[in-house]
């Protein structure tokens, strides 16, 4: 969801500040998205119990 909204971001505002805001999550999804999804299968699983 976070890829989507940043590449909705990215090359659709007026002010540059939207797309220097939109890179640094994408860079982060790019490179560590395989992390991301298993820490985020981790919370889960523990706030469910």
């Amino acid at each position: 969801m976070l890829w989507e909204i940043s590449k909705q971001i990215e090359g659709h505002t007026i002010c540059a500040l939207g797309d220097g805001a939109a890179w640094p999550v994408q860079g982060l999804i790019r490179h560590f998205r395989p992390e991301i999804e298993a820490r985020m299968k981790q919370y889960a699983a523990r706030a469910s119990n």
